[in-house]
């Protein structure tokens, strides 16, 4: 079945059709890992994945995907979404901004996409050390982000299912009343885990691509 890259994601009343978009992901990342510019980045001994997260976060964010991006949906999913839900390690952000050049490249060339030539001027060195300093900043980070780094801080495999509920039994047992117990009354308690982080994805290890 051929791909269109034009194919609605959402039906006429808005309503986002995830079996739709998740294989819209999957047939455009086939491509991309398929091309010239997927397979460079490969070589490098690197994965592929970021650009898959930028589909992903661009479609269930603002709505759009690769021919209906523009300049400022970009932003918002590499400087507000990447560094909110994203666990990443030092040095991802040049890999990131890498890739996605690479996919904009790919863009350009297959589907004459008009915007790609905007996307490409924005992503640069300049635009790799800014996401690095946005992907540190603890500030950036979403509650989720947040709760698996607390894990992996304590010494947790965050990675696995079992690491993740021995986090969650250890912090509702301990760090939850801690914290509750430090709160003025009128604040709500914690409550344990919250849902809605992607895993990190560190190029030169086998990891699942961030979904």
């Amino acid at each position: 079945m051929s791909f269109n890259i034009y194919e609605a994601v959402f039906d006429e009343q808005g309503t986002y059709l995830e079996e739709k978009a998740v294989r819209y992901e999957e047939a455009l990342m086939d491509q991309f890992a398929a091309s010239p510019e997927g397979q460079a980045i490969k070589e490098r001994g690197t994965e592929l994945g970021w650009a898959r997260a930028l589909i992903h976060y661009a479609i269930t964010y603002p709505g759009v995907t690769p021919p209906t991006m523009t300049t400022g949906d970009l932003e918002e999913v590499i400087y507000d979404l990447f560094p909110r839900k994203v666990i990443t390690e030092r040095g991802d952000g040049a890999e990131i901004i890498a890739e996605l050049r690479a996919f904009w490249r790919f863009l350009q060339r297959v589907y004459q996409l008009p915007q790609a030539r905007q996307m490409l001027v924005r992503l640069t060195p300049q635009a790799a050390r800014r996401l690095e300093r946005e992907l540190q900043e603890p500030t950036n980070f979403g509650m989720a982000k947040s709760f698996v780094l607390m894990g992996k801080e304590a010494g947790f495999d965050m990675e696995s299912p079992e690491g993740m509920r021995a986090w969650v039994e250890a912090y509702n047992a301990t760090v939850a009343p801690t914290m509750a117990a430090a709160e003025p009354p009128t604040k709500k308690k914690a409550r344990g885990a919250t849902k809605g982080t992607m895993n990190a994805q560190r190029r030169k290890k086998k990891r699942i691509p961030p979904r």
